[in-house]
């Protein structure tokens, strides 16, 4: 059984595609591990003023994380699947 469910939806008035992960109803997973491993990895949630883009969204209190690059959900089903 998969850990996670995720999709992929084009960003409202945007050409940008975010995916977002959860792991709702799967009690194995640790939230804050995951929380930290994106820290760790794309920087701070939300906007980044100095990239003028946003690399990710920490929703983790809903069990779910969002992704703003496509190729970043690649990178978590490595390291997290």
């Amino acid at each position: 059984m998969n850990k996670f469910t995720y999709r992929t939806e084009q960003y409202f008035g945007s050409k940008k595609k975010i995916c977002t992960i959860s792991w709702k109803g799967h009690g194995e997973v640790n939230s804050e591990e995951i929380r930290n491993w994106c820290i760790a990895n794309f920087g701070k949630s939300g906007y980044q003023e100095e990239i003028d883009d946003s690399l990710w969204i920490d929703n983790i209190e809903k069990d779910e994380i969002m992704l703003c690059r496509e190729e970043y959900l690649t990178l978590f089903l490595l390291r997290w699947e």
